[in-house]
């Protein structure tokens, strides 16, 4: 019986005459070998999630890394002399300035 009313998940907790022991889900009908493989498909969608995500993490990763490398060489032209001020309408910026507003807003 779970008294705290928290999900308990399908992990046995190995304590007897507990509702997460090995015996609470078991019909007479089950067939282990169904379990396993549907615990085996179950798991293999989660491993291509994980690279799936990890995929993304990498390729955000990479572009943060263009936009900093980006930031960076606009400022290691641009000395103290010499200020650049250009004034374009926004419909005629080009695309690296959207790149260097997008920079700006995470601060690099």
């Amino acid at each position: 019986m779970n008294l705290s009313g928290l999900p308990t998940g399908t992990v046995s907790s190995g304590r007897p005459g507990s509702d997460t022991g090995p015996d609470r889900d078991r019909t007479p009908d089950a067939d282990p070998e169904t379990r396993i493989a549907e615990l085996k498909r179950e798991n293999e969608a989660l491993r291509a999630a994980v690279e799936k995500q990890r995929r993304e993490n990498e390729r955000i990763v990479e572009r943060y890394e263009r936009l900093l490398e980006q930031e960076r060489a606009g400022k290691d032209t641009t000395t103290d002399d010499e200020p650049t001020t250009t004034t374009q309408s926004p419909s005629s910026a080009p695309e690296g300035d959207a790149l260097g507003r997008v920079a700006r807003f995470f601060g690099l």
